[in-house]
């Protein structure tokens, strides 16, 4: 965000690729900033002198959607999530299906309910599009 601002050329190596770091380039684009590559591990910013008002509709945050999707599992009642993203969840959703959990999406929705018998699994997280670290420890159940 600072780079927006700063005179010259800023390059990020090894950026995040995450789905809030695309919104937020948007929304700094919409405003006049010059970014590219958001939704890649290399980001450049060409700087600007000012910036201007936009309006920005935030996306969902996925780590709550995939904590309320797993509130529901653990309850083992019917829960419906609006307004989440499946496509930025499916890491999340993938792991909640190999457990036994039924999810279904319907106009911008997910709802998860049980099946039945429950599973473990081998769940490691990686960077997005990966399992979110931050979703690690909501599935994890100790006996």
């Amino acid at each position: 965000m600072a780079s927006v601002l700063a005179e010259g050329t800023t390059v990020i190596e090894d950026a995040a690729c995450e789905p809030e770091v695309v919104d937020l380039t948007n929304f700094l684009n919409k405003m006049g900033a010059r970014i590219e590559g958001a939704d890649t591990p290399r980001i450049i910013v060409e700087g600007v002198k000012e910036l201007h008002g936009a309006e920005h509709e935030v996306i969902s945050d996925r780590i709550e959607a995939g904590t309320f999707l797993v509130a529901g599992a653990i309850s083992g009642r019917r829960v419906t999530i609006a307004r989440a993203r499946y496509d930025q969840l499916t890491a999340v959703t993938n792991a909640l299906e190999a457990c036994g959990f039924s999810l279904t999406r319907t106009n911008g929705a997910i709802t998860i309910q049980s099946k039945g018998a429950v599973r473990s699994l081998d769940l490691r997280t990686a960077p997005y599009p990966g399992f979110p670290t931050d979703m690690q420890a909501q599935m994890k159940l100790d006996e």
